[in-house]
């Protein structure tokens, strides 16, 4: 079991909830400060568990295509390691065949709602 969760001050936990995957630890490196936006969680990679979808019950995943130490692959598995089944978006610019991504993600995670979506175009379907 990873180190317990610290919130931002003013994150509320009532309504819909997204939570965003990100490599924190690089945002507080470079003098970022995690948002407190009402309805969104950001985390990293290794605070995924069980325990975090259980209280905050996600009702949407995102991340970037591609973090420092983890692709949507592996956080598609571990999503599904710990019981989640709703809805995960990759973030993205534009790919030249998205298709071998959506293809690989749903064949790994096939109980997870995957998209990608495109910065510059929206969803992918």
């Amino acid at each position: 079991m990873g180190k317990p969760l610290s919130l931002p001050l003013g994150t509320d936990l009532t309504g819909s909830m997204v939570l965003v995957v990100g490599n924190l630890a690089s945002w507080k490196k470079a003098g970022r400060k995690i948002p407190a936006v009402s309805g969104f969680l950001f985390v990293s990679f290794e605070d995924v568990t069980q325990q975090v979808l259980l209280t905050f019950n996600p009702d949407l995943v995102l991340s970037a295509l591609v973090g420092d130490d983890y692709d949507v692959v592996d956080l598609a598995r571990r999503l599904v390691s710990v019981g989640f089944v709703g809805r995960y978006r990759a973030l993205t610019s534009t790919l030249p065949n998205p298709r071998l991504v959506l293809n690989e993600v749903r064949a790994a995670a096939p109980l997870i709602d995957f998209d990608l979506f495109d910065l510059e175009r929206g969803l992918h379907k």
